[in-house]
C-alpha cells in the first residue's frame, strides 16, 4: 500500500495539515497530510491549497494498520 497514489477526501483542516479519509484495501483509514507535504512551495496556510470535502490524489508514504492511519502526501503524487 505504501507508495501507491489513492484518493483522498480532506475532512478537516488544522495548523499543521490537513485530516482525510482515504479507502484502502475496501477499508476506511484515517488520514494526515502534513502541512509540508501539501504543496511544493511553501504553505503558511493549508486553507490556501486545500478545502473541507474536496477529493485529492495523494502518496500512501507510511501505514498504520493497527491504527487505521495513513500518511500522505499530495505533492509527492505528482
Amino acid at each position: 500500500m505504501e507508495n501507491t497514489i489513492v484518493k483522498a477526501v480532506i475532512t478537516d483542516i488544522v495548523d499543521f495539515g490537513a485530516f482525510c479519509t482515504v479507502e484502502l484495501n475496501g477499508e476506511t483509514y484515517k488520514g494526515l497530510i502534513h502541512i509540508s507535504e501539501i504543496a511544493d512551495e511553501f504553505v503558511r496556510d493549508a486553507k490556501d491549497f486545500v478545502t473541507s470535502g474536496q477529493e485529492v490524489n495523494a502518496l500512501v508514504m507510511e501505514v498504520n494498520e493497527a491504527k487505521k492511519q495513513v500518511k500522505l502526501s499530495i505533492k509527492r503524487a505528482k
